[in-house]
């Protein structure tokens, strides 16, 4: 135990006592010793309440609030605290619930004295197995949910779009491929950095090179660094994006080497002499995941090996990311969350669809808790603002926000009896579309990624409501190519049969509103498409047998020609009759236009036409 908690352990628990007696402890703080900690911490903190900040000196605290961050001073005297190290020096009462997130991935370094660990109540490895290792050597207080610092690479918050905005930013030549150079903290003795530090600029001609260091980094280091012409030296502690548009990864012992590993990038490593501090599993995961060298001679020959040849690495990845991480779906935050609030109910975020005591009620998606400030001022933003790409009966617009683009679809306000049916009985539209595009992604099959569902209730009745999705780039839809002449037009028809049995009616999936401007088509490489539905708030989860799929293609309103297209591919990946299948969709079509037609001549008769 370091000597801090020697010297305050004493008036720390006299003043906490005291307190407690005077007015009962009931603050939960976070507490921060550098930026890092509220990069790893802001997954966790999406899914609680928000937690009050607390710093160790004024230095960091003004450091933090010139980036509008409010934090309050040492000492605090709270119910339970938070931190992302080890730190309970700090806290130095029993009484205190106090809960550790690590870091890093993994321990890349050894772990911390099992007395330190042990006087968490909770203390958040980034698997199962780490927790393990960790119980081997005494350590009892370890939970293994997953790294909530890398949930953004895999729950959709960097974006292709984002990317290319940062490559943007960063003015990456699109002809060259990135490095990513990243050291660990050169004073450990564990750094390659004094390798290449002063030789990037040999670099910079064939490659875009970006480099990110440990926070400690010498000054010396860094300031060669970016004054190295062509270098882009990465400050910012969110360092995923980063690694998400790099092609090859530079680096040492840094555990920044196991992100890189989750996100299956060909890793360069040097190899660094075994020091007290060496971890040896840590030594052998390295190997197996990287290509190692010993100086940076043999660097220029290894990058270009290692970019052509990464998939030799691939099945040591995996093996070492199953070691590392319990699970890579980017919702670890959330595990995170869910296990303090055992200890810290008051953490929970009320529900916030309580119709009585709210005029809105949303629902938003876990994965795009970061959006929720956006989400709650659409109602009032949404008519001034935004991009309009779509007004009819229903509008649908654009917005950018956190790098995103987002579509947001306002429908239209009901008649009187939908007032009421919605605001009390049955879901709106709205809901239906966020409901049914969780549900369509879970089955499989493609949908632009559902975000919120927002709907207003004014005077106990139902009013506006808006369905928030990730904006999805398309080349073309369905009725760009129906009744024209379209290159590559039969192998796209064929292609759509096979996606809507593939992907929608082997899943259940039957979109009643199977028209030409609800399916999105976009040419990943020539001569194959990849598809997504829209307007999914008709929607039926219902088994779909051969005749009912088959009669699902009448609603896009195609010629006889285009028909049979698409019903002999369905015929033949049915194994049915593929003469039968034309004649059955074709008859199927002349229905449903006719009771198409039969509706709007009776809609012109009432409107007196």
């Amino acid at each position: 135990m370091v000597l801090t908690y020697y010297v305050i352990k004493f008036p720390y628990k006299v003043i906490w006592n005291l307190l407690n007696v005077i007015k009962r402890r009931r603050a939960v703080v976070f507490y921060c010793a550098n930026e890092l900690d509220l990069e790893i911490f802001k997954n966790v903190q999406r899914h609680l309440k928000p937690i009050p900040i607390v710093v160790k000196n004024r230095s960091l605290q003004k450091k933090l609030l010139e980036k509008g961050i409010k934090a309050r001073v040492m000492p605090v005297f709270p119910k339970a605290v938070i931190m992302c190290r080890q730190a309970c020096y700090l806290f130095p009462e029993s009484k205190i619930i106090r809960i550790g997130i690590a870091h890093g991935a993994y321990h890349f370094k050894p772990f911390a004295n099992v007395n330190g660990h042990n006087m968490f109540n909770q203390f958040h490895f980034t698997s199962s197995k780490e927790v393990e290792e960790a119980r081997l050597i005494g350590i009892t207080s370890g939970v293994g949910l997953g790294f909530p610092k890398i949930d953004d690479a895999f729950n959709g918050t960097y974006s292709e779009e984002v990317l290319s905005k940062i490559r943007a930013e960063l003015n990456l030549d699109s002809n060259k491929r990135t490095v990513l150079f990243s050291a660990t903290w050169d004073s450990s003795q564990m750094s390659a950095v004094h390798h290449w530090y002063d030789k990037l600029s040999s670099y910079t001609e064939k490659y875009n090179v970006l480099v990110t260091l440990h926070i400690w980094t010498s000054e010396k280091y860094k300031n060669v660094i970016k004054n190295t012409e062509g270098v882009r030296y990465v400050e910012t502690q969110d360092i995923t994006p980063y690694i998400m548009i790099s092609d090859i990864c530079v680096g040492d012992t840094s555990s920044i080497l196991s992100e890189m590993c989750a996100l299956h990038k060909p890793i360069v490593t040097f190899k660094v002499p075994v020091m007290k501090r060496t971890v040896p599993e840590v030594r052998e995961i390295i190997s197996s995941i990287s290509f190692q060298i010993e100086t940076e001679e043999e660097l220029n020959e290894m990058l270009a090996y290692a970019h052509a040849n990464s998939g030799l690495k691939k099945k040591e990845r995996e093996i070492a990311n199953r070691r590392m991480f319990e699970t890579l779906d980017g919702r670890a935050g959330e595990r995170v969350a869910n296990k303090i609030m055992e200890v810290l109910p008051e953490l929970r975020i009320e529900e916030k669809r309580t119709i009585l005591k709210r005029k809105m009620r949303y629902n938003v998606n876990s994965n795009y808790n970061f959006l929720t400030e956006f989400i709650e001022r659409l109602p009032e933003i949404f008519q001034e603002e935004g991009t309009c790409i779509y007004e009819g009966r229903n509008t649908i617009k654009t917005f950018k926000h956190k790098g995103l683009l987002i579509n947001v679809k306002s429908f239209k306000v009901p008649h009187f009896i939908n007032k009421i049916a919605y605001a009390w009985f049955r879901g709106s539209k709205a809901k239906h579309s966020y409901e049914y595009g969780m549900e369509i992604l879970r089955r499989g099959a493609n949908t632009p990624k559902p975000i919120a569902v927002v709907e207003i209730i004014k005077n106990g009745l139902f009013n506006r409501s808006f369905y928030i999705s990730v904006h999805q780039e398309y080349n073309f839809t369905i009725r760009d190519l129906i009744g024209f002449e379209f290159p590559d037009k039969e192998n796209i028809l064929k292609q759509f049969a096979v996606f809507t049995y593939e992907k929608l009616h082997k899943n259940g999936i039957h979109h009643l509103d199977y028209s030409r401007g609800n399916i999105l088509i976009s040419e990943r490489i020539k001569g194959t498409y990849e598809f997504s539905i829209v307007d999914i708030n008709r929607l039926r989860f219902e088994k779909m047998d051969y005749y009912k799929g088959l009669k699902n293609f009448s609603q896009i309103w195609a010629s006889e020609s285009e028909l049979e297209v698409v019903a002999r591919e369905y015929a033949r990946i049915n194994q049915k009759d593929e003469d039968e299948a034309v004649n059955l969709l074709i008859q199927f079509d002349k229905e449903h236009k006719l009771e198409i037609n039969r509706k709007n001549k009776w809609k012109k008769r009432l409107k007196g036409n």
